[in-house]
Order: structure tokens, then C-alpha cells, then sequence
């Protein structure tokens, strides 16, 4: 929300903020913040759900920067559309990590999980999946583990760095792609509903018309996916 904020402003914009409602607490923070720094005919923000992005989608403006899901996104495209208004979509995707059999795999390893475990897995940056050569899938398969042991220690649903899932629906969506998988479960797994945690996993070779497969994760929970060439 800050970032293009800030660019927009540099620009010379006026702006119109509306953070994700599932972020409550985030919002309010920044709604309180941009209430005690600028006029409201400068810089506004809107708190709700539905009915106040439908609100707004009605307006019209000189550029829209979405961040969000593909379905959400294509609903944002549509309204702009009405006015013929350019959007800058941040939609979430598919990232996989491509590890090769020249890679330095301890290092490999800390950099997967760290970008991995950061806000438990939930950041549009956040590695998707690996594609790992076969040569060297065990080393990195237990570098990985080495590397969640090291950030979270031997029971990472205890450790204060894994953070909580944003909630109870989230939460129920991950735990339904580890239970659809569980027979290939390597690492990981076990959960914690009522603090909404979810250690992180890895699974191996999940189909690939499975929902981990064909929709973006936005979790801790990492398929890893042999190749030969």
C-alpha cells in the first residue's frame, strides 16, 4: 500500500488508499496515520469490505494500482474498463525456485526458506514451488529441513518467528491442500487451528492439477519438483 502510495505522491497525485479488509489491524494503523499527516482532499482512505470497493470502482479515476488475487484483479480491470482507465495489476502467480546441480545448496536452502517462512509464506514474492535437478534433490530436500530447523527451531509451531496465518479461512485453505497431499508429506505438516499456525512443509511431487499446483500458495508449504534435463 505504501509504495505506490509513496511514488503516486511523488508524482504529484492526489490519492484515494484502500488497504485489504482481511488486515484490520494494518488498516486502521494507516488510516490513522494518513488522518494525522494529510487533508483528506490530498490523501484518503477507506476502510469496509464489498460495498465500499464496489463504491469506489464506480468512480472515476486517472490510474488504478491493484495488489491482489487474479479473480479480484479481473473484476478491477472490468470497472476501469467503464472509463477507460489504465490499472497496474499485482496480481499472485506461480514462482518457482530453479535449483540446479551446480548450486551452492546450503545457501540455496536458508534463502529458499527464509523467503518462504517470511510472514508464514504470505507474500506475492514469496518462492511458489522448486524445481530441483535429480542429482542433487536429497541434498537439497535436507538442506531445507537443516535450514527450517535453523530459523525455527526443532518445533517451529512454538518458535515466536513463524508468523500466523491472516485467518480461519485462509487457514482452513492451506490445511486442505496439506491434507489432500498428506501421503506425500516430507517434511512438516503439523498445524495449529486455534493460534492459526502452519509449520512449514514440504511435499513431494504434488499433482500438477492439484489446487498447491494450479493456484498460488500464499502459505508456508513448499512441493518440490524433480527434473532430468
Amino acid at each position: 500500500t505504501i509504495t505506490p502510495l509513496v511514488a503516486a505522491i511523488a508524482a504529484g497525485n492526489c490519492v484515494v488508499l484502500k488497504p485489504s479488509r482481511y488486515a484490520r489491524h494494518t488498516s486502521a494503523v494507516l488510516a490513522n496515520l494518513i488522518k494525522a499527516h494529510f487533508p483528506p482532499e490530498y490523501i484518503a482512505l477507506f476502510q469496509g469490505g464489498k460495498e465500499v470497493n464496489s463504491a469506489l470502482l464506480d468512480l472515476r479515476f486517472d490510474h488504478i494500482f491493484f495488489t491482489g488475487s487474479v479473480r479480484v484483479g479481473k473484476i478491477v480491470m472490468e470497472a476501469a474498463a467503464k472509463h477507460l482507465t489504465p490499472v497496474t495489476l499485482e496480481l499472485g502467480g506461480k514462482s518457482p525456485c530453479l535449483v540446479d546441480r551446480t548450486a551452492d545448496l546450503e545457501k540455496t536452502a536458508k534463502r529458499i526458506i527464509w523467503g518462504k517462512a517470511i510472514n508464514a509464506g504470505q507474500t506475492c514474492v514469496a518462492p511458489d514451488y522448486v524445481l530441483v535437478h535429480r542429482a542433487v534433490r536429497e541434498e537439497l530436500v535436507a538442506a531445507l529441513q537443516r535450514a527450517i530447523k535453523k530459523f525455527l527451531g526443532k518445533n517451529p509451531l512454538a518458535s515466536p518467528d513463524l508468523g500466523r496465518i491472516i485467518h480461519a479461512d485462509a487457514f482452513d485453505r492451506l490445511q486442505g491442500m496439506i491434507t489432500a497431499e498428506k501421503e506425500r508429506i516430507i517434511a512438516g505438516g503439523a498445524s495449529d487451528r486455534a493460534r492459526l499456525k502452519i509449520e512449514p512443509t514440504l511435499i513431494d511431487h504434488p499433482a500438477l492439477d492439484s489446487p498447491l499446483m494450479t493456484e498460488e500458495i500464499f502459505g508456508p508449504i513448499l512441493p518440490i519438483i524433480t527434473y532430468d534435463d
